[in-house]
């Protein structure tokens, strides 16, 4: 689910230095660095924050276009943040992203003009304010919060957890059904 977190954050967005706590302390950066390692992804902590409306309306967009093409957005936004330190708030940035996923630049830009997907976005953080969310990275599996970065066998345990419930249930389902359908003979 995108969520806006600054939604008041100005055009050109925020550097860390103007931060009062900086973003990010010593020992998460490192933790970060470590796991980038560790897992071959390239990783730079930008020195700042950049205002995200822009590219969650482009991640909205690509999302109406099928999973595949949201995925791939989603994955070069992310990678150009985190991966070359670029202001995914700049237009340019973004309009880069949209043409490689194969979107038109006019297109896109009228997409932002009218704040087309303003209105989804607003609503998204609503239902994750409602949710409890104040702070990202955050994944809501089945029942579950789980706010800020996770080790992945906390979020696999949840999501298998998850699933067992799921077939629980429909297990259940089918017990209730074959003993009505029983009771009806």
């Amino acid at each position: 689910m995108p969520f806006e977190l600054r939604p008041e954050m100005p055009e050109e967005g925020w550097q860390i230095s103007e931060l009062e706590a900086g973003g990010h302390s010593d020992r998460v950066d490192e933790h970060l660095h470590q796991v980038a390692e560790r897992d071959g992804f390239p990783l730079v902590i930008p020195g700042f924050l950049p205002k995200t409306h822009l590219a969650l309306s482009l991640g909205e967009m690509a999302r109406d276009h099928g999973a595949d093409v949201h995925v791939s957005v989603h994955r070069a936004i992310f990678g150009a943040y985190f991966g070359e330190a670029k202001d995914i708030g700049s237009r340019d940035v973004l309009l880069e992203i949209a043409k490689r996923a194969g979107f038109d630049a006019d297109e896109v830009s009228a997409m932002w003009a009218e704040d087309r997907f303003g209105d989804r976005l607003h609503q998204f953080r609503h239902v994750g304010l409602n949710l409890g969310l104040e702070s990202t990275p955050a994944a809501l599996i089945c029942d579950e919060l789980h706010i800020g970065s996770r080790p992945y066998q906390v979020i696999r345990d949840a999501v298998d957890r998850c699933l067992l419930g799921h077939d629980a249930d429909e297990h259940g389902a089918e017990e209730a059904g074959e003993s009505e359908s029983a009771e009806l003979t």
